[in-house]
């Protein structure tokens, strides 16, 4: 869907030796590595160990998304090692292969997509994709999807806080809130108006190497 914004820049990043990939059918311009057809020719069965586990899981695994906490938004590096640690993100904040997991960040960050998706291979739980978040439908997919667990960045919740009060608001199964950028009095009117929530703030850089969770609330 995105190709149309890299085609007219290709010539410059062919001679740069960067190659672009496309998931999709195509047809594409000479040098565009097509994906589907990759994959539609790739053998069902799995390569010997040696060949896709990594020398040293130091070394880069991808290059993700970050909007800039070290400088100007950029591709950052997450190391294999990275990687592997957050399939125990929602172990760490007591989560289970019983919960149903609502994610509606974008997935070009770290929180959707390592985090949240990574996450929820980690300990095996249900993970409920929203494209785009809803303030207004957010508790009517809780209720329909069986949601236990929601990911959070600090603003989701306050929009849900400045919605207008309905009256089963407080009818859900959600037991436990993760994520970061809630402000202190946000999360006083959350727990005040839809109950008795865990919230587990937490705080990490993409480009970092230390994070802090808030387990006593």
């Amino acid at each position: 869907d995105l190709f149309s914004a890299v085609e007219p820049i290709l010539p410059s990043l062919q001679e740069d030796d960067i190659v672009v990939w496309v998931l999709g059918s195509g047809p594409y311009p000479p040098g565009v590595v097509a994906l589907q057809e990759l994959l539609d020719a790739a053998s069902e069965e799995l390569e010997p160990e040696d060949v896709w586990q990594p020398e040293d899981m130091n070394d880069t695994c991808l290059y993700i998304f970050t909007s800039g906490t070290t400088g100007l938004p950029k591709a950052a590096r997450v190391s294999h090692l990275k990687s592997i640690m957050c399939l125990s993100f929602y172990e760490l904040v007591g989560a289970s292969s019983r919960d149903v997991v609502y994610l509606a960040l974008p997935l070009y960050h770290m929180a959707g997509s390592l985090l949240g998706i990574v996450g929820c291979i980690g300990i095996g739980a249900t993970c409920v994709l929203k494209e785009k978040f809803s303030a207004s439908q957010f508790w009517d997919d809780c209720r329909a999807e069986g949601v236990t667990v929601f990911q959070y960045i600090g603003e989701l919740c306050r929009y849900l806080v400045n919605q207008p009060k309905r009256p089963r608001e407080r009818e859900h199964g959600l037991r436990l809130a993760v994520g970061s950028g809630l402000r202190p009095d946000v999360w006083r009117s959350f727990l005040e108006r839809f109950g008795a929530i865990r919230i587990v703030e937490t705080y990490g850089m993409t480009e970092g190497n230390v994070t802090l969770f808030n387990y006593t609330g």
